[in-house]
């Protein structure tokens, strides 16, 4: 598909600026899948590295929280970031981790980010370029902040029920919805932002802004995207983004974090 809002970037296109001193392209895929062969000067960076487990006054442990501001910030400095880096970040083709790491990085205050269709097997099927060589990066200069914008809370799903202030999008399967799903809930199976091939795609901005406003999507409330941890919500984040909604979120700690703090499932979602 034609790449869109500057967000998503077909191999080709990352091919003629590999070379720029201000790009990072960060490997999102297991460490053993990275060493096995890699983009030319990838570095790897897993989102598990920008997550953490936080205790909660119950005493319940929510796991896959995003990390703190100073704990990223090491993080994203080891990594080679810098305020002005363009990041570019790639999964395997057809997963969620590169659209987690994108929502992380957004979360995270890093501004120009863009997240590479196909992933690593279109860019082995279209370029055909890969080395296992590690770099050693610059230690970067970037200083993480919270980006309050892209990032809901207990609170705030609670209160968006309660208001109809938001649109709550489950991204889990049709029967996974059925079984249990935060109240008011739509569903937006992850899988559905894909086209299929020889790997995966996105599917064209058009196609992408049909679905969501099929389900009840609007330019003017906010949609909250959750899953069971956050992975497969943040594919349906990134491509609401790509489809040109301005006012996303993904829910930190989604149906685990829900559960833990006493909120309740409802089959399909339905009622409040």
């Amino acid at each position: 598909m034609a790449e869109s809002a500057g967000l998503l970037i077909r191999p080709e296109s990352l091919f003629h600026i590999l070379a720029l001193p201000d790009l990072v392209v960060l490997d999102s895929r297991g460490e053993q899948d990275y060493q096995r062969g890699h983009i030319v000067g990838a570095v790897h960076l897993s989102p598990s590295a920008l997550e953490r487990d936080i205790i909660l006054d119950n005493g319940e442990t929510v796991s896959n929280m995003l990390s703190t501001p100073e704990d990223s910030t090491r993080v994203l400095r080891r990594a080679g970031i810098n305020a002005d880096s363009r990041v570019v970040v790639y999964d395997a083709g057809g997963g969620c981790s590169a659209a987690r790491l994108f929502w992380a990085l957004e979360a995270l205050g890093v501004s120009r980010v863009q997240l590479l269709d196909g992933g690593y097997d279109g860019w082995r099927d279209e370029i055909g370029i890969v080395t296992r060589e590690e770099p050693a990066p610059t230690l970067g200069t970037v200083v993480a902040r919270i980006d309050d914008r892209r990032v809901a809370d207990f609170s705030e799903v609670l209160t968006g029920i309660g208001q109809g202030s938001k649109s709550l999008c489950n991204t889990l399967s049709a029967d996974d919805f059925a079984g249990g799903a935060i109240p008011t809930s739509v569903n937006v199976p992850y899988y559905r932002t894909y086209t299929g091939g020889r790997y995966p795609v996105l599917q064209t901005a058009e196609a992408l802004r049909e679905l969501f406003l099929g389900v009840g999507g609007t330019l003017e409330r906010e949609m909250v995207f959750y899953c069971r941890i956050g992975y497969f919500a943040a594919q349906c984040y990134f491509a609401a983004r790509v489809a040109g909604f301005q006012r996303v979120s993904l829910y930190d700690g989604s149906m685990q974090d829900w559960v833990q703090r006493g909120g309740r499932l409802l089959p399909s979602g339905r009622g409040a």
